[in-house]
């Protein structure tokens, strides 16, 4: 039998972890078989983009690895073969990764400011609210908490106004029993408040004339 190339070490990874592609010396030990022991119409690319199929070209290589390539005196190449075979499988299974859905489903989760010159109800997707209703107290209607765990909302405002919650569904930053407070009447005012399943929990509280140390 005339001299091949050596299978690759244990070491030498069968998926490049930069591209998620097969590793340039695997290739080109696949290719060194592909001239040896057979033909296909099989490229870089086909063995690149996947998935395989069971009688595509990287499972005929694992297979004429196994007939042709394998000698008497090779310790352990039966088991490094089988580890092979696990890693095109695993080549063949893995899952090509959206980025741009990624990106988009995150972008989902926030909105633009909205602002509010009248009393109003939270809608769905806002995120950011202004109070900018002059004159009077604002009211505003906040969502479920028991629909809405965990969803935070940011109030600023934009008056030296009252704004409040239309129910007493407010815990405020310092604890005790919930109210309706959420702003007081000062212009710049900002509060965060998260949903914990049964009331909104004022986390952050920050007058606008506040000094901030770090």
């Amino acid at each position: 039998m005339p001299d091949i190339t050596q299978i690759m070490p244990p070491r030498v990874p069968l998926v490049d972890e930069r591209t998620g592609l097969i590793s340039r010396e695997w290739y080109r030990f696949f290719f060194n078989q592909f001239e040896k022991v057979g033909s296909s119409v099989a490229s870089l690319e086909d063995l690149q983009l996947g998935p395989l199929e069971s009688d595509s070209f990287g499972f005929e290589i694992a297979k004429n690895i196994t007939q042709f390539a394998i000698q008497p005196s090779q310790d352990g190449a039966i088991d490094q073969i089988a580890e092979m075979q696990k890693q095109i499988q695993a080549l063949q299974l893995q899952p090509q990764i959206d980025v741009a859905a990624i990106f988009a489903a995150i972008n989902t989760l926030s909105s633009a400011p909205v602002v509010k010159t009248a009393d109003f109800t939270v809608a769905d997707g806002e995120t950011w609210l202004i109070n900018n209703k002059s004159g009077s107290t604002c009211t505003v209607t906040l969502p479920a908490p028991a629909s809405n765990v965990g969803r935070v909302l940011y109030f600023q405002n934009y008056q030296a106004q009252l704004l409040v919650s239309a129910s007493a569904n407010v815990i405020p930053i310092d604890g005790g029993a919930a109210s309706t407070s959420i702003l007081l009447e000062v212009a710049g005012q900002t509060a965060t408040l998260v949903a914990n399943g049964t009331n909104w929990v004022m986390t952050q509280s920050v007058p606008n004339n506040v000094l901030l140390l770090e």
